[in-house]
């Protein structure tokens, strides 16, 4: 048997049922907008190796399959999805420069001078952070639970202006769809008008003669008289 398989059926044996459920109601709890938070990863920059350790230990933890509860199947795709996002290059630099912003929110408050550090994400790319070797206690668990509160009111704020965003957008939308069907209900009005003229040209042209007709034949008796 593969070394993975012994790990997986450890972990699976020696978690109880109450930690498994207490692990559900923790990412259930969770601010599902903060992957960090779901994963309980570090706000540093993502590493691929130790994120994946951290995804598998807790989506064998509360996999639907091997634990009975309500929330099992959305805390599994919650982890999936913070799991995705910070494997999402575009979606961690967004996330950086806000965790960025949390960390010097931090430092300010303690006093010291910021000081940005280049860390690589992969071979093209470079994602500024704050050292923990210079600034110790952003790494601290304190530090961490500070940096998570700021990210979070800075996502919602984000996620806030994405939704007014949307909303004007959706309302530009709609203005331009009433708009259209006004302008094809002007179009229409105007076709039914120019057929009804058109149906009723003979009828015009009809009344017309027999007006002069009638007015010809007036002349001639005022004529005869």
């Amino acid at each position: 048997m593969a070394d993975k398989d012994l790990d997986d059926l450890d972990l699976t044996r020696y978690v109880s049922e109450s930690e498994k459920h207490m692990e559900i109601e923790r990412i259930m709890k969770a601010f599902k907008l903060d992957p960090f938070g779901i994963l309980e990863v570090p706000y540093e920059v993502p590493k691929a190796k130790e994120l994946k350790i951290a995804y598998r230990k807790k989506s064998l933890k509360i996999h639907p399959d091997k634990v009975q509860h309500k929330d099992a199947q959305d805390a599994f795709q919650r982890l999936k999805k913070a799991e995705s996002e910070l494997n999402d290059k575009g979606r961690v630099l967004f996330l950086m420069e806000l965790v960025l912003e949390a960390k010097a929110e931090l430092v300010k408050e303690k006093g010291d001078k910021l000081e940005v550090t280049a860390v690589r994400f992969d071979d093209e790319t470079m994602i500024d952070t704050v050292d923990p070797a210079k600034f110790p206690y952003v790494a601290t668990k304190q530090g961490q639970l500070a940096i998570q509160k700021r990210l979070k009111n800075l996502l919602v704020e984000n996620e806030l202006k994405r939704r007014r965003l949307m909303k004007r957008e959706l309302e530009k939308e709609g203005e331009e769809a009433r708009q259209k069907e006004e302008a094809i209900t002007e179009r229409k009005r105007k076709q039914e008008e120019q057929k009804q003229w058109e149906d009723t040209r003979d009828q015009r042209v009809s009344s017309w003669r027999s007006f002069l007709n009638k007015d010809g034949k007036k002349k001639k008796r005022k004529t005869k008289e």
